[in-house]
């Protein structure tokens, strides 16, 4: 399962000095390592005139969340945001090549939906084995997953919508072990998106799939531990990096590239992640790729059980971590080929009605073909109704995308919904196709 790890992006989160502490406010970055500090990592609530004391002595600045604890006097709030400060201190990044047109499209959602989705489920399904057998001592046994890794970069090559579409109509992931299955799959998406070859795509690929493999060698209870770490626990978990990189020394076939998207994965473009702090260009490119997608992905999914966020959301916290996690021009990208409505994701419409994105409009962004589902009082229907808004716009009625939908309070399997408007099924496995 992944491991929650704290953000310092974000519109509540301010940088002060120390020197500046109160009690009530609440620290959720400091500007050292968390292992140096009897404090508990993922942040916490100054309580006493001893813990500003001790935090004067070993940061200089903390990141404060004014949303769990006490702001700092309004007058000062202006200066002290962490766009003004984290991101300005952000290392510079060389601007990648990017070349959109590398790989037209070649299948539509509807031509590759069945075949990708059996691939997706294929790869879960053998991953989840490869990884209990890790976590019962046996050899990382990959040869097992090669038929389906490389079956689903061609779905992605060919049309990246269609895992786009199969990802965000999960309502939960269907193992523990499938948030690096869909993370590999972000990565990909990006990396087509700037037409990276597709020898770097698959290493890419499988560099992030593994990136967490050594987490089945910690004890379960820290792997599904929720809330933040004590230090000896985040210093047991960063030893799952470690792990993952001995596992691979068991195949010395590999390409040294993944074990460096491993190594790095962890990494941040401002220096503040582990194992070993390095910044800026000092991180492999494709762990930059890998780093990212694993952050959209937690913020799609907090466990294997419940989704926090919907796509939208998501990418738009992605967006405000720019510059501190990763470089820009990474997200950048990534909203370019997701959109800011991806498809498969529920928005609201300006009449109360909820819908759920089909196709976009490249032309026009905002105004996708969208399927309405509920009626006013978001009551759910029987029957969709698919809805271009681009052609609605033109005709002056009103429907418009309001904002994305709160998943939290919606009751609502996506996954009802995968199939509903790709036509019906005729024929047996590879000889179907839909009408």
């Amino acid at each position: 399962m992944p491991v929650q790890e704290p953000s310092i992006a974000g519109d509540n989160l301010l940088r002060i000095e120390s020197r500046d502490l109160l009690i009530g406010m609440f620290v959720a970055e400091l500007d050292c390592a968390w292992s140096a500090t009897p404090f508990p990592m993922g942040g916490f609530h100054v309580k006493t005139v001893g813990d500003i004391q001790i935090l004067q002595k070993y940061c200089k600045q903390v990141v404060l969340d004014t949303n769990r604890g006490t702001s700092p006097p309004a007058k000062r709030k202006a200066d002290l945001t962490i766009l003004s400060s984290a991101r300005q201190a952000a290392p510079s990044a060389a601007a990648l090549k990017v070349d959109r047109d590398t790989y037209p499209v070649t299948q539509t959602v509807k031509q590759q939906i069945d075949k990708a989705h059996q691939e997706y489920q294929a790869l879960v399904s053998a991953f989840q084995q490869v990884a209990d057998g890790v976590r019962h001592g046996k050899k990382l046994n990959l040869a097992q997953l090669d038929n389906s890794t490389a079956n689903i970069i061609t779905a992605i090559l060919a049309n990246p919508q269609t895992l786009i579409w199969i990802l965000n109509t999960e309502s939960s992931p269907p193992t523990p072990s499938a948030y690096c299955i869909r993370a590999a799959i972000w990565a990909a998406i990006l990396a087509r998106q700037f037409g990276m070859p597709e020898k770097e795509i698959t290493l890419l690929f499988q560099g992030t799939l593994l990136c967490d493999i050594g987490l089945h060698l910690l004890p379960e209870r820290l792997v599904n531990k929720r809330g933040p770490f004590r230090k000896k626990e985040f210093l047991a978990y960063r030893k799952h990096v470690e792990f993952s990189l001995e596992l691979l020394s068991q195949h010395p076939e590999l390409d040294e590239v993944i074990s460096r998207i491993v190594q790095c994965h962890h990494e941040r473009h401002d220096g503040l992640g582990f194992p070993r702090g390095i910044k800026g260009e000092q991180l492999p490119s494709l762990a930059r790729f890998a780093n990212m997608a694993y952050c959209f992905e937690r913020l799609l999914f907090t466990n294997t059980e419940e989704r926090k966020t919907s796509p939208a959301k998501a990418i738009t916290r992605l967006y405000k971590q720019r510059m501190l996690k990763f470089p820009e021009q990474l997200i950048v990208e990534f909203i370019h080929v997701m959109g800011m409505y991806p498809i498969g994701s529920v928005v609201e419409l300006s009449t109360g009605e909820l819908a759920i994105i089909l196709e976009q409009n490249e032309s026009e962004r905002l105004f996708p073909k969208i399927a309405v589902i509920s009626d006013r009082e978001q009551q759910i229907l029987k029957k969709p109704k698919s809805i271009d808004l681009s052609a609605n716009k033109k005709s002056g009625t009103s429907r418009t995308i309001s904002n994305s939908a709160n998943m939290e309070s919606l009751k609502l399997n996506l996954e009802d919904y995968r199939f509903q408007f790709f036509g019906k099924k005729i024929g047996i496995g590879s000889m179907a196709l839909r009408l």
